[in-house]
């Protein structure tokens, strides 16, 4: 990080790249990265055009450039907002002038991801293996199963390179060996339902091979990711959220996410299946286990039943 001192000569120039080398050390998500990198960027800009020092930004300034960045967006947004801002005054070394800007607060059923039990989650699973029809639909439905299957974030998956499956004698994929926050490297077990799906996905792509999907959309077939675009680069959040979305409604049940895959896993293992927090912490990879807690969506009447087991003990 800089001193004081530096960050008041630093240019504008200096400042995004000392932001990217800090980036870089963090080992931040893609998509995180070019988000903070465009807010970074609008903020230096925004002060450079007013000849003002980002570092020593008068906080009535800060407010009218955050109303700037925010206007007519969501809480997510305000929040990706303040991390990034948060992120650059850390590597100015520098009192974060944005600190008392107010974000709006998320709508009360917004709050927790939407995830689903195993019933209707079976039915959007089963919707999205029956609308198979163009690239992307056989692309999501066999990364949803992925996703599920193995309670892993959406850019663990779409970023996930061929060479990273582990197979066995006979060519099963058996474990997955997935790259996690803070660089870190974890081997998670592949049950036979998704090695069975990723040989389906692996045919499906092998026999499609040398057909122009679209005008210039030939690059999945030279791609070394598991689930490529049909361009060879990573699929969409967004897109693959839309698709998974119109699997829910047609199935006649709530709409969740790609994170809502990752929810609807760990409450699924923890309220149905008895599995507890500590093996869904090494699951789902969490440091702490707090965060672990906010995923699984403990059922009430189970909560109420332990705390009756142990009012009974200490009688």
């Amino acid at each position: 990080m800089c001193g004081k001192d530096d960050s008041m000569s630093l240019s504008p120039n200096e400042i995004l790249e000392n932001l990217n080398a800090a980036a870089a050390q963090r080992q931040l998500s893609r998509p995180t990265l070019t988000a903070y990198r465009r807010i970074w960027r609008d903020i230096v800009i925004r002060a450079a055009a007013q000849s003002l020092d980002p570092a020593a930004l008068p906080k009535s300034v800060a407010e009218e450039f955050y109303a700037e960045l925010t206007r007519d967006r969501g809480a997510s947004h305000h929040l990706q907002t303040k991390a990034a801002v948060s992120f650059l005054y850390r590597m100015l070394d520098a009192p974060n002038p944005f600190a008392d800007c107010l974000a709006p607060k998320f709508r009360p059923e917004a709050v927790e991801i939407q995830h689903l039990d195993a019933g209707p989650l079976s039915k959007v699973l089963l919707e999205l293996q029956r609308g198979r029809r163009t690239y992307f639909d056989h692309l999501v439905s066999h990364l949803a199963e992925a996703l599920f299957f193995t309670a892993c974030r959406f850019h663990e998956w779409a970023l996930l390179t061929s060479d990273k499956l582990v197979r066995n004698g006979v060519g099963k994929v058996t474990a997955v060996r997935l790259k996690v926050k803070g660089g870190r490297f974890r081997d998670v077990p592949v049950l036979p339902r998704l090695s069975d799906s990723l040989a389906e996905w692996t045919r499906f792509l092998e026999g499609i091979k040398g057909h122009r999907l679209r005008r210039g959309h030939i690059g999945f077939a030279g791609s070394d990711l598991v689930f490529p675009g049909r361009d060879g680069s990573p699929p969409s959040n967004q897109a693959f959220n839309k698709r998974l979305a119109a699997a829910c409604r047609d199935a006649g049940t709530g709409i969740i996410t790609a994170h809502g895959l990752r929810h609807s896993a760990a409450s699924l293992l923890l309220n149905e299946r008895g599995r507890n927090l500590r093996e869904l912490q090494d699951l789902l990879g969490h440091k702490n286990l707090s965060t672990t807690a906010r995923y699984t969506h403990i059922d009430k009447e189970r909560l109420r039943s332990v705390v009756g087991d142990l009012n009974l003990a200490s009688e």
